[in-house]
């Protein structure tokens, strides 16, 4: 009787710690998916990109009282708008194409720097070859006015994919995480720089840029995308423009 009595005790003591020990229903998932970078970068490792942000730009090759990607990107400022131009106002037209490029490459650096593993994603199988096409949203098109741009977006709110905007789009793979898309009088090469969660909601997205030329002129632009997409079938979606 005294050793029943006893084990009913132990029983009731260790009943409240065993239930101190599950997990709270709240606790936040872990991340699945880790940051990802294209080939293309040849980066070892993530603190290769600090490296390169500091690294010195070639002789002759930047403006005045610039000498890397980090001190580029602090005069320059990393907003949505390209407000390089106002910082340098004696650069020529041409020096002025060369030094967006230049601010590209840096700020593709500097998104993947701060991108983190995400916990679910919608676009961890999308492979990056003509097949996106139709995936893709129609501000991707090249844009050359103010104009364009609100069709464009007009076209996003509609549901609409690339080729059904621009009708003349059509695909082709060019090397690893790149695609030439051709059209009626442009030409645009799309690179996947990388993947992973680039606003903090948790869900993979991925970093893309577009090099934009029109094919009866001498026209020509960079810019940059994040894009995600919110459920496995559905199209991407511009989650915030870099550049």
């Amino acid at each position: 009787m005294l050793r029943l009595l006893l084990l009913i005790g132990m029983v009731a003591v260790s009943f409240p710690v065993l239930r101190s020990q599950e997990a709270p229903a709240s606790a936040p998932r872990k991340p699945r998916y880790p940051v990802q970078y294209s080939s293309r970068l040849n980066l070892s490792s993530a603190s290769e990109i600090d490296k390169r942000l500091d690294a010195p730009f070639p002789e002759g090759t930047a403006p005045a009282g610039v000498n890397s990607c980090t001190q580029l990107l602090a005069k320059c400022g990393v907003t949505s708008k390209w407000n390089c131009a106002s910082q340098f106002p004696s650069t020529s037209d041409r020096d002025l194409e060369a030094l967006k490029s230049t601010f590209a490459d840096c700020l593709i650096l500097r998104e993947l720097q701060r991108a983190t593993p995400a916990t679910s994603s919608h676009v961890a199988e999308l492979k990056w070859d003509e097949h996106v096409l139709p995936l893709l949203p129609p501000q991707l098109a090249i844009n050359v006015s103010d104009e364009w741009t609100r069709k464009a977006e007009e076209a996003a709110a509609r549901g609409e994919s690339w080729p059904a905007f621009d009708k003349s789009a059509i695909a082709a793979t060019d090397g690893p995480d790149q695609i030439v898309v051709h059209g009626d009088g442009f030409v645009e090469r799309v690179i996947l720089w990388g993947r992973g969660d680039f606003n903090g909601d948790g869900l993979e997205d991925l970093l893309v840029q577009t090099l934009d030329t029109l094919t009866g002129g001498t026209y020509r632009n960079t810019r940059l995308f994040v894009l995600t997409r919110k459920n496995p079938r559905g199209k991407l979606s511009v989650v915030r423009a870099p550049l």
